[in-house]
């Protein structure tokens, strides 16, 4: 019993020198102190801030494929795109890749302007899902505005993202 006593003793003396050590006489960390602070790392802070790179990645990848989708540029959409692409149109028809390749040979996938707002982003290991509301305006040469929400899936293969699965629906067709 006595010498637990002694030994706790002994380590709240320690934390009392570490801790009158570590400030200036201005209440400031020593560069000793903060330089073991810093190492000592947090695994709660470290996942929020690779999340966040994430998310800001995810949303450079949606731009990407926003601007490339308005230019037609069919070189980085399949640079973006995954493989197994499949995607649930505003118009209720399942679409793979093919069929994307096939929309733009055939020179229908022409817009005016489109707009794409982020409203979430969730990421869970190798997965992120991006949610949030778009307008398409003058699809194919002379089409319909269209305003909907929407649903993408990024998945990470190695080090890359692509776009795995989408879901967009067209709020104006129930009117």
């Amino acid at each position: 019993m006595k010498r637990n006593i002694i030994i706790f003793i002994f380590l709240i003396l320690i934390a009392t020198s570490f801790k009158l050590r570590s400030k200036t006489h201005a209440r400031i960390l020593n560069p000793d102190s903060r330089v073991f602070i810093e190492q000592v790392t947090d695994p709660q802070t470290e996942t929020k801030v690779l999340k966040r790179n994430f998310e800001d990645e995810i949303r450079n990848l949606e731009n990407l494929e926003r601007d490339a989708i308005l230019k037609s540029d069919t070189a980085a959409l399949f640079q973006l795109w995954s493989e197994d692409l499949v995607i649930n149109t505003a118009d209720s028809k399942v679409r793979t890749i093919s069929d994307l390749k096939d929309t733009f040979r055939k020179g229908t996938a022409n817009q005016t302007s489109f707009s794409r707002v982020i409203e979430k982003i969730a990421i869970s290991e190798n997965v992120a899902v991006v949610m949030g509301h778009e307008t398409q305006d003058g699809i194919g040469k002379s089409g319909p505005n269209l305003s909907g929400r929407y649903t993408d899936v990024w998945m990470k293969d190695g080090e890359t993202w692509k776009l795995t699965a989408r879901q967009a629906n067209n709020l104006l067709a129930g009117k």
